[in-house]
């Protein structure tokens, strides 16, 4: 068993879960890997590799202010992190997201700025961009949606892992976009290894941005961000199709995985879980392998009105 140094030593190499409690029948083969295994979730990955990276160029040194806007995850990883690597937090979320995810970063000594629930993270960004522009000294804003380290964690780590755990058996992976750094790194690593594995993307049916529509408020925190991403743009060839999930339908797949599988998810996670049986019940995904991310746990969003209560 792994004896860690820090937290920084137990991201990563998370396992999958094969979901027969939700998809009986010997024809869908959909599995979920558990990014909630990591110690945070996720973002996790991305958010080490990003600042190592620029720890490794001299942008980062002690007492450094990281900043980022961040509905959640990113940020918690950034404040995780910072009480073991040596720099401090400042992040920039909307007023909407859960309220777990705000005591959790208070409680890593975080600097929390709320930012106007109808701006979303767009409006969280330019307010922590403007800072970073304001505080060029002291400050450096990580740029989760555009930084190339984002999606390159993913395709040097949780890529390969997925190819191992399957035998590069795979029909689909369904990946949310959000800032889509994972779609960014999976996609790329998977469709290297066999360009025929479906990529399939999903985002809110209320704000589907990525599909060209406008930006609009909806409850599938973690997605979503009313912009489309550098990130993205950086593989958008990659994408074979995009789904749209309503904000109900997210949170009914949230609540079924805990009570089908034992396993308390976020919203994300859930419209992940919806959307991959919705590929994995198609004729040409029959025997097939259709992967899908279970991205957090359901405990930092407890307090969400209407999901699990």
């Amino acid at each position: 068993m792994l004896v860690a140094n820090d937290v920084s030593e137990l991201i990563g190499h998370t396992p999958m879960l094969k979901l027969d409690r939700l998809f009986p029948g010997p024809d869908m083969n959909v599995l979920a890997k558990l990014e909630l295994f990591n110690p945070m979730s996720i973002k996790d990955r991305p958010v080490l590799n990003m600042i190592r990276k620029a720890m490794g160029e001299g942008l980062i040194g002690p007492g450094t202010e990281v900043v980022e806007a961040s509905s959640g995850n990113t940020a918690i990883a950034i404040a995780s992190l910072a009480t073991v690597m040596g720099f401090k937090a400042r992040i920039y979320m909307s007023e909407l997201c859960s309220m777990e995810r705000q005591q959790i970063l208070r409680a890593y000594g975080a600097e929390l700025v709320m930012t106007p629930g109808e701006e979303h993270t767009k409006g969280a960004r330019e307010r922590a961009m403007a800072y970073c522009d304001d505080n060029p000294d002291r400050s450096f804003f990580l740029n989760q949606h555009g930084n190339p380290n984002n999606g390159g964690a993913h395709e040097a780590t949780t890529g390969p892992e997925i190819w191992e755990q399957t035998g590069g058996d795979i029909g689909a992976v369904v990946l949310g976009l959000g800032t889509s750094g994972s779609f960014d790194g999976i996609s790329r690593y998977l469709k290297g290894k066999n360009p025929d594995i479906r990529v399939v993307g999903f985002e809110p049916a209320s704000s589907p941005v990525y599909s060209g529509g406008e930006q609009a408020p909806h409850r599938i925190i973690g997605i979503g961000p009313g912009f489309v991403t550098e990130n993205f743009k950086r593989s958008e060839h990659n994408l074979d199709e995009l789904m749209v999930v309503e904000d109900d339908v997210a949170f009914d797949w949230a609540r079924k995985v805990g009570r089908k599988e034992g396993l308390l998810v976020g919203v994300t996670s859930g419209a992940g879980a919806w959307a991959a049986g919705q590929v994995a019940q198609r004729e040409e995904m029959k025997g097939k392998n259709v992967i899908c991310i279970f991205y957090d746990t359901g405990e930092r969003y407890l307090s969400v009105e209407g999901l699990f209560t």
